[in-house]
């Protein structure tokens, strides 16, 4: 095991040496905080003893410094001190450091912190290599699910059009040959749906998600999406009372902004009881623009809020028409938002409804054609 001693004191350095040493372990000394925390970066220190008050950078400040790095493999710290108050110990145990001993050390004790630390190193090894393991089954279930949602698109394509296409010419087909066609069509279009959205996430969790940027209203694109559910919703005699501000032409991608507005409307239609409104804003603040859904659904329960941009999370309420869902809408349009440098918010309230709002920076995307 790698072991960094940090001590001003040459005489402290030269007797913990030896006892660690004789362990069986790898040391390095060092006498300032500059070199110390050189040392734990470059030469794979698995523990390291520091002693409160180094020169140039004291121990508290390295173990802040080394926990805020991100992908540094963790380091066990122990603190050597003489005396510390009550603050400054809280301090250090804010910034990180697993244990402290006093001076003079009791070599036992040191002993005893060793076993410790070895034992949160070791722990932290088989946790990295279970991440890893995870992330190439992760990855190997993206592909897959990417093979599979992209042969089965084209059929179910052909599926839906051809079904259509007898629809629309409906002459030699009787009541319950229509009757049928448009199940298969009904069917064909939910199936195309939920592939589309299982292609998203593979793309998404690769890393493969293109945002395209384009200046464009953002008012115009809420309209025209409105007008795709106004018959999904008449079909539930739902009311949509939009407010739709005018505002300032910002640079987006129509494609993926579309799909997060027709996530939050469709899912607004398909969990509000018949007879009632969803009700859509937008408008726009010094620093963003802002679409928000309202619905006078059953709300969220607030255990399950916690969980609801996860993957294939379904909630414990049904959709009032019997509608079906993939439990993904949620998690990409989080993502789509997240490329944008936007986020999506909530509010709900169980019997009483939702509010979700998509949040698009104006700052850096106000349009300068």
């Amino acid at each position: 095991m790698n072991i960094l001693v940090a001590d001003a004191d040459s005489s402290v350095r030269e007797m913990l040496s030896h006892f660690l040493q004789k362990k069986g372990h790898n040391l390095i000394e060092v006498s300032d905080g500059k070199e110390a925390i050189n040392m734990i970066i470059r030469q794979n220190i698995q523990i390291a003893l520091l002693d409160y008050k180094l020169p140039i950078l004291n121990g508290i400040e390295i173990c802040r410094r080394l926990r805020e790095k991100e992908n540094q493999p963790y380091v066990f710290i122990v603190l050597l001190t003489t005396e510390m108050e009550q603050e400054d110990l809280l301090e250090s145990f804010e910034a990180g450091v697993d244990e402290y001993l006093k001076k003079p050390i009791n070599l036992l004790e040191l002993n005893a912190r060793m076993k410790v630390g070895k034992r949160f190193i070791n722990l932290e090894k088989n946790l990295r290599k279970n991440q890893d393991e995870l992330a190439e089954i992760n990855e190997i279930k993206n592909k897959f699910i990417g093979i599979v949602a992209h042969d089965l698109r084209n059929p179910v394509i052909s599926i839906r059009g051809f079904s259509e296409l007898l629809l629309k010419n409906p002459s030699n087909l009787n009541d319950e040959q229509t009757e049928f066609l448009n199940i298969i069509h009904s069917t064909s279009r939910n199936m195309l749906a939920m592939i589309n959205d299982l292609l998203d996430i593979s793309r998404i969790e690769s890393g493969r998600l293109e945002i395209v940027h384009r200046p464009g209203s953002l008012k115009n694109l809420v309209l025209e999406r409105i007008r795709m559910y106004e018959v999904q919703a008449n079909r539930k005699h739902i009311h949509i009372q939009s407010n739709l501000n005018e505002i300032e032409n910002i640079s987006f991608d129509p494609h993926r902004i579309s799909q997060a507005i027709d996530n939050l409307i469709s899912n607004a239609v398909k969990f509000s009881p018949t007879g009632t409104s969803v009700y859509i804003d937008l408008y726009q603040t010094n620093s963003h623009a802002i679409f928000s859904v309202r619905d006078e659904g059953p709300g969220i329960p607030r255990e399950e809020q916690n969980m609801l941009f996860n993957e294939f999370h379904r909630l414990s309420t049904r959709p009032t028409g019997g509608e079906t869902s993939t439990g993904l809408g949620l998690a990409i349009t989080k993502r789509i938002m997240e490329a944008h440098e936007g986020r999506i918010e909530f509010e709900s309230k169980e019997g009483e409804g939702s509010t979700f709002s998509l949040l698009l920076p104006m700052d850096e995307l106000i349009s300068k054609a």
